[in-house]
């Protein structure tokens, strides 16, 4: 029995055919130029992701009022899929590379802006695993819509080496917890 949690123990990728192949392959030449030793751009990416926020619950509930004024509230009666506070999920990246990685991300984003053929990007999981890297269960999201992308600040007066970070949000209309 563990009497505490051991955090951090997640496996999150952007899938494999988050963008097209013929897309992946256009940005080789950056990843060359910039000696950069990653097979492809989505690698390349993942290896930069530094967490993935999952929304809490949250429940709206009625109220009804009684006599002398007390008020009562009861159980909603939504679908599950809805009781999340938001269904939005937030990924943080590290910046890179003098910002690599931010400005391959927002060619990306607007390229998924641009494509009236796919309304979602295919499905991203979240694989929790335990201290010798078993799966104990995987969180999948479904309909996936890119929502938005953190600023980018260029700073004269930022000349020291410091951890940067940038976010991305992503909008999930479905999600599915599989217990292995």
């Amino acid at each position: 029995m563990r009497l505490n949690s051991q955090s951090s123990q997640f496996i999150f990728n952007l899938p494999s055919d988050f963008l097209p192949r013929q897309i992946i392959e256009s940005y080789n030449p950056i990843l060359e130029k910039n000696w950069i030793q990653y097979e492809d751009i989505i690698s390349y990416l993942n290896s930069t992701i530094k967490s993935v926020n999952f929304p809490g619950l949250s429940f709206d509930m009625p109220k009804q009022m009684l006599v002398r004024g007390k008020e009562r509230q009861y159980k909603p009666s939504k679908n599950p899929q809805d009781i999340t506070t938001s269904h939005d999920l937030t990924v943080t990246f590290r910046s890179v590379d003098s910002d690599l990685n931010y400005w391959l991300m927002f060619d990306i984003i607007t390229k998924h802006y641009l494509d009236v053929e796919n309304l979602f990007v295919y499905p991203f999981s979240i694989t929790c695993v335990d201290i010798h890297r078993d799966a104990i269960y995987i969180i999948r999201f479904y309909e996936i819509i890119l929502k938005a992308m953190s600023e980018n600040t260029f700073n004269y007066s930022m000349q020291k080496i410091v951890s940067k970070e940038f976010t991305m949000t992503f909008h999930f209309n479905f999600y599915d917890i599989e217990f292995l």
